[in-house]
């Protein structure tokens, strides 16, 4: 089973999941100033986006966790 992201596309404002992504420039976990933990890397779509044709690349914290309710 792959691993789906939300992503939104920035141009349409549209929301769509794709497994079709690679993480870029991954520092690892971070601790912010407030103290949340969070992923400091990019995520690329491999494949153009399903709204606009173009492909985006995203903050990992600019994205929704697949997790949530």
């Amino acid at each position: 089973m792959d691993m789906k992201f939300i992503f939104v596309c920035p141009t349409r404002n549209e929301v769509f999941e794709s497994a079709d992504f690679t993480i870029l420039d991954n520092r690892g976990v971070i601790t912010d100033g407030s103290g949340n933990r969070v992923l400091d890397a990019k995520v690329a779509l491999n494949g153009p986006c399903p709204f606009c044709g173009e492909k985006h690349v995203y903050h990992a914290g600019e994205l929704s966790c697949p997790f949530g309710e």
